[in-house]
């Protein structure tokens, strides 16, 4: 377990700090923008006036925005606004400050994570359904919050997906994922998203421990 600590610990250190308050609720507003948008059936001269007003919202937030591109992993004093750019340790109660992801409720027990989630149109595929990619993305940080729930740090290796039924769009749905089986540094963890009794999809990952302390971009 100590190999796991460190190994969790050094990418902690590296990836620096949380998101900034303020971004979660401009979020918030953003993917209330992106469903009204998907529900606008008709050319209206509102929408250029639309894309003009959020342009301007953009230049304002530019202007106190890091001006890099990379992403700076390493000790928060190395960093350089002026070539780097904030990367923020994102894990399922957290990974809302992108306005693409959507909030969800956790909790965990004795390592198995569980919560609920609720899908808008901005992540429809098949009619009133979740795109399937989304249902995938999703996976992918449910299982990696589950890892982290066990103190193990690692990067998805293969990601399996079982769709058993359309997975609802505007309804509270449960997932549940936990930590199958460790084997060196391979970790396999599994999950599943459900509307009621129901299951949606299931998934099996892949995961492999990595040396994230040696671990630098330019």
């Amino acid at each position: 377990m100590a190999g796991k600590d460190r190994n969790l610990d050094a990418i902690l250190e590296m990836v620096g700090r949380a998101a900034p308050e303020g971004l979660y609720g401009l979020a918030d507003a953003l993917r209330a923008l992106m469903t009204t948008m998907s529900r606008i059936d008709r050319p209206t001269d509102e929408l250029e006036r639309a894309r003009a007003e959020v342009e301007i919202i953009r230049e304002r937030l530019e202007a106190v925005a890091c001006k890099g591109a990379k992403p700076k992993i390493g000790p928060p004093e190395k960093r350089n606004p002026e070539r780097h750019r904030p990367y923020y340790p994102g894990n399922l109660e957290t990974w809302h400050y992108n306005p693409i992801n959507p909030p969800a409720s956790v909790e965990i027990h004795e390592g198995t994570v569980r919560g609920r989630v609720q899908f808008d149109l901005p992540w429809e595929g098949p009619p009133g359904c979740v795109h399937g990619g989304v249902v995938a993305m999703f996976f992918d940080q449910l299982l990696g919050h589950a890892n982290t729930a066990r103190r193990i740090g690692a990067m998805t290796a293969h990601l399996e997906i079982d769709y058993r039924r359309p997975t609802p769009l505007f309804t509270e749905l449960s997932f549940e994922a936990a930590v199958a089986n460790v084997t060196g540094r391979k970790c396999t963890t599994r999950g599943t998203l459900k509307v009621g009794d129901e299951i949606c999809a299931e998934a099996t990952g892949l995961f492999i421990m990595m040396d994230f302390s040696t671990l630098t971009l330019p």
